[in-house]
């Protein structure tokens, strides 16, 4: 590199020494020439005017010569540099492009040589493939061999063997046939007292079927008894509701029977215990009545209400009950309260065999 660098320096010199020449000889070239001397006294005088006169003019002159000539000087050593400037830059580039091609060259070189690397990783490899191939083939024949061999002796073993579990299998008939006889003796023996176990259990199982069908007629009978009583509550509860429903007739006075008669289905009283009212309907609010007094009712159904179906046959029993809308808890407690009176009143009408009953329960 320092090698490199003499080329600009040696330029910049001789351009430097050619610039310093150039101005010698041109001071020298446009140095004023002194005036030869002569005449009399008076001639003397003019002279001196005169060259005075001149000598200013020549100074003028050589003064604009050297403002020009350095203007000149500037202007070279400009163009000094900027050529040492462009040879450093040149020099630069003819640099840049040697280590691009040295690089390259590396590269290529670095190329040949991976590429002899792998050409020459590629035979070992295949030397390697080979060698391993006939060591395989070696192998294989050598197992072949023993194979063979090992077959030949499992043969001659299982023939022995074979031999063995045919004598070991003649022994284990001729045992279980012994086993066999002695078993069908003990088979006997107890199949016998089995027989005589069974019987001892059928005897055993027949009076205990004989007491347990005593005590289910006993409580066939005690439900049949509580069966009537159920019956005989029933129609005191008919009775009532129809006590209950001439009360609620008497009080209204007639505002039943100049309404619609039998054909309202959303009866919208306030059922609870001891609740009362209607809503032109006085089945309805009769049957309101009823499962508000049967209500299991909290202080969590306070201010709520529901709206519960109720399908009944001709004579009054519930076919089915079911919630419309309000209050989940009231509508499960009303459900209950329908389910548990089970029959209610006859319907006055095929149309009042389906009742919508609004419960609100009053605390």
């Amino acid at each position: 590199m320092k090698r490199g660098m003499s080329g600009p320096v040696v330029i910049s010199i001789i351009l430097h020494a050619l610039l310093i020449l150039m101005f010698i000889l041109k001071w020298n070239l446009d140095k004023p020439k002194r005036p030869a001397g002569g005449g009399g006294g008076g001639g003397g005088i003019v002279n001196a005017v005169v060259i005075d006169q001149l000598k200013f003019d020549q100074h003028k002159q050589f003064a604009k010569q050297q403002k020009a000539k350095k203007a000149e000087q500037a202007k070279e050593e400009a163009a000094a540099q900027e050529a040492v400037a462009q040879a450093a830059r040149q020099e630069k580039v003819e640099n840049a492009i040697r280590l691009k091609k040295e690089k390259q060259q590396q590269k290529e070189a670095k190329e040949k040589e991976r590429k002899l690397e792998v050409e020459k990783q590629k035979v070992e490899a295949e030397k390697k493939i080979s060698l391993e191939k006939k060591k395989k083939e070696e192998l294989k024949k050598k197992q072949d061999e023993e194979k063979k061999l090992a077959d030949q002796k499992a043969a001659e073993q299982k023939a022995e063997e074979q031999k063995k579990l045919d004598e070991k299998k003649k022994l284990e008939e001729d045992k279980k046939l012994e086993e066999k006889k002695k078993a069908e003796q003990e088979a006997k023996e107890q199949a016998a007292k089995e027989a005589k176990e069974a019987k001892e259990k059928a005897v055993k199982e027949a009076k205990e079927a004989k007491e347990k069908a005593a005590k289910e007629a006993k409580e066939k009978a005690d439900k049949a008894k509580a069966a009537k009583d159920a019956k005989e509550k029933a129609k005191r509860d008919a009775a009532d509701a129809s006590k209950l429903e001439d009360e609620l007739l008497s009080e209204e006075a007639g505002g039943a029977a100049a309404g619609p008669s039998g054909n309202s289905t959303k009866p919208s009283t306030s059922a609870g215990p001891g609740g009362a009212g209607g809503d032109g309907s006085a089945y309805g609010s009769l049957l309101s009545n009823m499962i508000g007094q049967r209500m299991l009712v909290d202080q969590n159904m306070k201010g709520k209400e529901a709206i519960v179906k109720i399908r009944l046959s001709p004579d009054g029993l519930v076919l089915g009950v079911s919630c419309v809308s309000g209050d989940p808890a009231v509508c499960r407690a009303g459900v209950a309260a329908v389910n548990m009176i089970g029959s209610f009143p006859k319907p006055p009408s095929e149309n009042e065999r389906t009742i919508n009953a609004t419960l609100q329960p009053s605390m």
